[in-house]
């Protein structure tokens, strides 16, 4: 798993890297040179695509994802435990729906043909960021349950052995 995050993590980093440094070349040559590459803008919007739905996955993976912090400072610990659980859940059923259409559109756009209008690269490539980021939150979903019901778990059993010592 670390290294899964640790690929992740980093290929986000690439990406901001790269939309940045060819954002600012266009910058340069839009203001300075009276030159626009018609390429830059549509590269970097497909660049922040696959940034955004990677990013979903490291941001599962760390937990910082659908939050309520207000409500759960009024939880218990283990009532917070079951709500994670449940809101993880939740997250999975979604991601699982985000996969299955997201698979649909890359087949569409692979039967279909489409090309970017200036990169000319099939929109596949584009679309293909949707079941990626997909699948890598689900992992880390799923990871993070099955964390979480065994935190759940221990945490019962030790109530329970407390409750037979009195």
């Amino acid at each position: 798993m670390r290294i899964m995050k640790r690929f992740e993590e980093g290929l986000i980093g690439m990406g901001i890297i790269v939309a940045t440094f060819v954002l600012f070349v266009n910058i340069v040559l839009r203001y300075f040179f009276q030159a626009n590459t018609t390429w830059a803008e549509e590269f970097i919007r497909y660049v922040m695509i696959w940034i955004t739905f990677i990013g979903a996955s490291v941001c599962f993976s760390r937990g910082l994802h659908v939050g309520i912090d207000f409500f759960l400072e009024y939880l218990s610990s283990r009532w917070k435990l079951l709500f994670g659980i449940f809101v993880n859940i939740v997250s999975i059923i979604f991601m699982i729906f985000l996969l299955f259409y997201g698979i649909e559109l890359v087949k569409f756009s692979v039967n279909s043909g489409q090309i970017t209008p200036s990169l000319q690269i099939k929109m596949y490539w584009i679309y293909l960021g949707i079941p990626v980021g997909a699948t890598l939150s689900i992992i880390h979903l799923l990871v993070n349950t099955f964390s979480r019901i065994k935190d759940f778990m221990y945490q019962s059993q030790s109530m329970q052995t407390e409750e037979n010592q009195k």
